[in-house]
């Protein structure tokens, strides 16, 4: 079970931060406390005192094949939180042909930060959240 939920964006058009808000919600329903943070207003990475299990979860676009610039100096400065997993969310577009549905290849966006944080000695999982899905995205906080 999930003690701590701590979430930080960064959204250029505003859907990583929907997802932000879906997440948080969901946790919310399940009694756990939930930190959202924009990372445009980050100038230190200050981690609240946190006790049991705590789950971290960073969302952004896709910019070129990967995360945005802001987003790579952010995880630069990530410091590392005992007893966390970390997860991924990178939002992007997809291609849809009559009732044909193409996930766009920027899912690839997730993995230099999944690597980065792998040698960090973090436990990660990850998702993707594609616009053109008509299904929020679905998030069970260990216990569904």
């Amino acid at each position: 079970m999930i003690d701590n939920l701590l979430i930080f964006y960064f959204s250029g058009t505003g859907n990583a931060l929907t997802a932000a808000r879906w997440i948080s919600e969901n946790a919310e329903k399940k009694g756990i406390p939930v930190s959202i943070e924009s990372i445009e207003t980050i100038n230190h990475i200050t981690i609240p005192k946190l006790t049991g299990k705590t789950l971290v979860g960073i969302l952004f676009p896709t910019h070129g094949f990967n995360a945005p610039w802001i987003m790579l100096k952010f995880f630069h400065k990530f410091p590392r939180i005992p007893n966390t997993d970390v997860f991924f969310i990178n939002t992007r577009g997809g291609v849809k042909f009559g009732r044909i549905y193409l996930p766009g290849l920027s899912g690839i966006a997730t993995w230099l930060p999944m690597f980065l944080f792998w040698l960090m000695g973090v436990r990660l999982t990850t998702f993707s959240v594609d616009r053109y899905q008509q299904l929020k995205p679905t998030f069970a906080l260990y216990g569904d």
